[in-house]
């Protein structure tokens, strides 16, 4: 059976890393999975380079540019000639692609069960042509996180029975590296064997909340003068958090190490990892620091939660408070028997609840009762 996953990210990030892990497993069981993808996107590189089968034809320009109409006549192409029996959407743009390509007039092949994945927390517009797709061209939305799932099912005009939550998944083995690797990554970062390092991975952007965190520095050194942090990942947000930390005086404490490839090397350099966010669908991050064995203290937000089980996996605090975030931080530096305790929890419940292993069957087991249920109506319409 065939499936056509679409995206129209070019960058790379947990949504990308997803679709990459989820083809890869679907293809191993059996599976005819093509990804359509802009040209240049890691995500075509990158599931090249994994031995999938890929199609760059579409851009994905989005809005009104001229593009859009290029876009949709090389989705009706694409679907046209591989006739997928699953098209399974990622994005808002490669979703209203897919739309517009399906509303062209002459289209003579059947109606693939269309399946779209919500990655993110952001609200869904309530207008007329929302409504419709989410109500009408979606056979199935799979959630990533039971946050997304709650929000969908207020939505009036979804239909609760065709929600499914399939969260993502790491691998978890290759965050489990030994001793002598942390002692060199602390070594190249400056740190010392007493110094309690604190770190944060991902884009320097606003939904991730570096500045709370960056507010909350002073608070931890006051107390815990042995106590750094370090920030892995780059954006545009870097001038002004420098900015920020120079006014705070706390460059010192503080060290941008920018984008790096190698994040289980990272996180084997922390004693404490903090994701302090604004917005998570689940939390990519979070769950690779789970999987790393460290002890989080993490936001009450969006998708955090499945994965950081206050006082069991983790600490959670609210958002946007500094203050709070502070005091978590400093209890653990506090308590190296809490710090082990809950790493510990968190790498199991990773390992258990959001493994590849995981999101391979459960996404395997939908496709196919969807389109039991396809095959069910059609020969009941019969």
């Amino acid at each position: 059976m065939k499936v056509l996953h679409t995206n129209f990210l070019r960058g790379w990030g947990g949504q990308s890393n997803r679709i990459l892990t989820e083809c890869i497993g679907l293809k191993d069981c059996g599976w005819d999975v093509l990804i359509s993808a802009p040209p240049q996107s890691q995500l075509l590189k990158r599931s090249a380079a994994a031995g999938l089968a890929v199609d760059g034809s579409i851009n994905y320009v989005g809005g009104m540019r001229p593009g859009v109409i290029n876009d949709v006549r090389a989705m009706r192409r694409l679907l046209r000639d591989w006739q997928p029996d699953i098209v399974h959407l990622h994005g808002g743009r490669d979703s209203w692609v897919f739309a517009k390509a399906m509303a062209l007039p002459g289209r003579a092949e059947k109606r693939p069960v269309v399946i779209r994945t919500k990655h993110n927390v952001f609200p869904v517009a309530d207008h007329l042509l929302n409504q419709w797709q989410y109500g009408r061209l979606f056979d199935s939305i799979v959630c990533i996180s039971s946050a997304i799932t709650r929000q969908m099912q207020e939505k009036p005009y979804i239909r609760n029975e065709g929600l499914v939550t399939i969260p993502s998944a790491i691998d978890a083995g290759r965050f489990l590296l030994e001793s002598a690797v942390r002692e060199q990554a602390r070594a190249e970062l400056g740190y010392g064997p007493d110094d309690l390092v604190i770190g944060i991975t991902g884009r320097l952007r606003r939904e991730k909340a570096h500045d709370v965190l960056f507010r909350a520095v002073p608070l931890v050194v006051e107390q815990c003068p042995q106590a750094r942090f370090v920030c892995f990942g780059s954006g545009s947000l870097g001038g002004e958090f420098a900015e920020l930390l120079a006014g705070a005086g706390m460059t010192d404490y503080v060290q941008m190490a920018g984008f790096r490839t190698d994040v289980p090397v990272c996180l084997s350099a922390l004693d404490i990892y903090t994701q302090p966010s604004r917005s998570e669908g689940l939390g990519t991050s979070v769950l690779e620091a789970g999987a790393a064995g460290l002890p989080i203290v993490a936001t009450d937000c969006g998708g955090i939660p499945d994965i950081v089980v206050h006082e069991k996996t983790g600490l959670l605090v609210p958002m946007e408070d500094p203050a709070s975030l502070a005091a978590a931080l400093l209890r653990l530096t506090k308590d190296g028997a809490l710090r082990e305790q809950l790493g510990t929890a968190a790498r199991e419940h990773v390992k258990r609840d959001f493994s590849v292993e995981h999101l391979v069957s459960k996404t395997d087991e939908h496709y196919r009762r969807m389109l039991a249920a396809r095959g069910n109506t059609q020969r009941a319409s019969g």
